[in-house]
């Protein structure tokens, strides 16, 4: 029987519920807190996306299964328009995430003190605020992970072989969310394969959770198979960004680092090493074939939940006590900055600027996008208005349009870029095209208005004060020689 199951037995309810509020208390200050800080600045550039994505329900996009777009159109049903009603799926994730991560450190054996210690401190990471102010796919694939973790150390730890039922569940929902969960399945397996526990395997309710997930998964992977897999190929792009993978986990926080290693320490002398081996085999995963630095997030529940009994080994003294409230006190004020939004928005976005952050300037300025295009549509006459649409380079900008451009009389914008790409092309009855481009200068003409467009005159710049992502952009006014269906097949991109 598990530690926890026996102070359940042992411990009288009023007793249990004392030693649960500081847990229940971390937790609520992790809602308030998203919560208050929710509607500040404005709508992440991804954020933008899966609502557009979310209103063409489907088994899969080129870019994501169909989980978080679902949860954005949700969160937005709840008060449309609303910045923090889109957000309210990433608070709950956060908080769960946070809760698992403690529940984790109970099946470990760990005390009280360790699972609040554990809990802090995952709470106090940079990538963790990040992931838990705006709505991502990373967000839920954190929250999944977490609750994965939980559940396979719940079964190590009672050997109740019928959890794999639940286990086939969760992973096949959260397969739904994220290919990448996949991935650290399968570090997992071969952790336990390694290292062990490996008689969990042998179980018919492994055989049935694996059939359970793949169920669930199965229409993504048809969508995916008659669509020529352009997941596989956004993988191959991000491929080039693995080099910087492990060096980049600063984004945990440089002072949870060190607590870090103590926990997969912890984690390797203990029957749990298995998720030390799955972190190890995740990074190296990770790093063939291509991911962000939030990419490896998943790994970490695990390692926090050690990092949290390996502390509570060393707190036995006032002095160390004070040492390590200390540390995670200084990495709150290092990463609350960095992943929430509470400086000026301009100060936010230098900031975010400087340290190669882009979650202030992702959310700054895409109204100033809309705004520009308007300018641009003034200027053409109501017949050829009638006659024009709006193309955009990337999915971000054709979003924020979406979003933003009713408000200002905007016709729907079309591109050529991840999920747009499936829900165009402009009728060819459209002659006339108002361009965004990644040009911020007349001499960078888009290069396939060369020969598409028989001319091509520059009419409008994105205008903000701050220097977001979007500044400077022109917005250029093409009159077509070729129609749209014969352009399409050479503008749709993945990436």
């Amino acid at each position: 029987m598990s530690q926890s199951v026996t102070e359940l037995v042992r411990s009288p309810t009023s007793v249990r519920r004392e030693s649960n509020r500081p847990l229940l208390v971390l937790l609520g200050l992790v809602a308030t807190v998203l919560t208050l800080v929710s509607n500040r600045y404005g709508y992440y550039n991804d954020e933008m996306y899966f609502l557009v994505s979310g209103r063409h329900p489907a088994w899969s996009y080129p870019d994501q299964p169909p989980l978080t777009p679902l949860l954005a159109r949700f969160g937005d049903s709840l008060a449309p328009g609303q910045v923090w009603a889109l957000r309210i799926p990433a608070t709950v994730c956060a908080v769960l995430t946070v809760l698992f991560v403690a529940l984790l450190v109970r099946e470990m054996g760990g005390s009280r003190r360790a699972e609040l210690i554990a809990a802090t401190a995952f709470s106090c990471s940079t990538m963790v605020l990040i992931t838990g102010h705006v709505l991502r796919t990373s967000t839920t694939d954190l929250c999944f992970a977490a609750a994965l973790s939980w559940l396979l150390s719940r079964l190590i730890a009672t050997r109740n072989h019928r959890l794999w039922l639940v286990i086939g569940l969760v992973l096949g929902i959260g397969l739904l969310n994220k290919m990448l969960l996949a991935l650290w399945v399968f570090a997992v397996l071969v952790a336990l394969i390694l290292v062990g526990p490996r008689r969990i395997l042998h179980s018919r309710w492994f055989l049935a959770a694996c059939l359970i997930a793949t169920a669930l998964w199965t229409p993504y992977l048809s969508w995916q198979a008659n669509h020529d897999w352009p997941q596989l190929t956004m993988a191959s792009v991000l491929r080039a960004q693995a080099l910087g993978l492990l060096p980049s986990q600063v984004i945990v926080g440089p002072l949870l680092l060190p607590l870090c290693v103590a926990g997969l320490v912890w984690l390797w002398r203990s029957q749990f090493r298995l998720f030390a081996v799955a972190f190890i085999v995740f990074a190296a995963l990770l790093m063939a074939t291509g991911g962000k630095a939030t990419y490896l997030a998943g790994a970490y529940p695990g390692v926090f939940a050690g990092a949290g009994i390996a502390a509570d080994q060393w707190v036995r003294s006032r002095r160390n006590a004070l040492a390590l409230y200390g540390v995670l006190g200084l990495s709150l004020l290092i990463a609350a900055p960095i992943g929430l939004p509470l400086l000026p928005e301009r100060t936010a976005v230098s900031l975010g600027n400087a340290l190669g952050f882009d979650q202030a300037r992702g959310q700054s300025g895409w109204p100033a996008v809309a705004d520009a295009v308007a300018r641009a549509m003034n200027q053409l006459t109501p017949a050829e208005r009638s006659r024009t649409v709006i193309y955009t380079y990337s999915y971000t900008q054709a979003s924020a349009i979406q979003l933003f451009g009713p408000a200002r009389d905007l016709p729907p914008a079309y591109s050529g870029h991840n999920g747009f790409a499936y829900w165009g092309p402009p009728p060819d009855s459209a002659d006339i095209a108002v361009v965004v481009d990644d040009s911020s200068s007349p001499e960078e003409v888009p290069e396939w208005t060369r020969q598409a467009c028989q001319s091509l005159e520059p009419a409008a710049m994105v205008e903000t004060p701050i220097a977001t992502r979007e500044r400077g952009r022109l917005i250029w006014i093409c009159h077509l020689r070729e129609p749209w269906s014969t352009l399409w097949p050479h503008l749709t991109r993945v990436g």
